[in-house]
């Protein structure tokens, strides 16, 4: 029997591009799972550059057998995702349940898994984090 495939799930608190930057660094640095969840239900507005940099993290994660699903966006950014032809990247969900479900259809089990403390395995061309 085969080992739950991990996610980590991600909370993004507003749209700012500094917010959503700091979020792509954390992925960068940190992750150890090449699928990420970002719940995105508390982002009111996302501006085009915010989209820009969630967009070149999909494109990191997917070219390296992963992804990134977001959850809970308004219909202003489904709207947005969806008009600036980023939505085969960005797929929305309602919920963390119906992404969940959305993955598991490849026949896998997933469970989360935390950022690592140190540096993450996903992305070798990171520079090592500053002690």
């Amino acid at each position: 029997m085969s080992l739950p495939a991990p996610y980590h799930l991600l909370v993004l608190p507003d749209g700012a591009w500094e917010t959503v930057d700091c979020l792509a660094a954390m992925i960068r640095c940190h992750a150890t799972a090449s699928t990420v969840i970002v719940d995105v239900s508390a982002v009111n507005r996302l501006t085009i550059d915010a989209l820009a940099i969630l967009v070149r993290k999909a494109m990191r994660l997917h070219s390296i057998g992963g992804q990134l699903l977001l959850v809970g966006p308004t219909p202003a950014m489904r709207r947005l995702i969806e008009r600036t032809g980023s939505a085969p990247l960005l797929r929305t969900f309602p919920g963390k349940a119906a992404a969940v479900r959305s993955l598991s259809q490849d026949g896998r089990t997933w469970r989360p898994v935390d950022l690592t403390e140190g540096r993450g395995t996903l992305f070798t061309d990171t520079p090592p984090t500053p002690t």
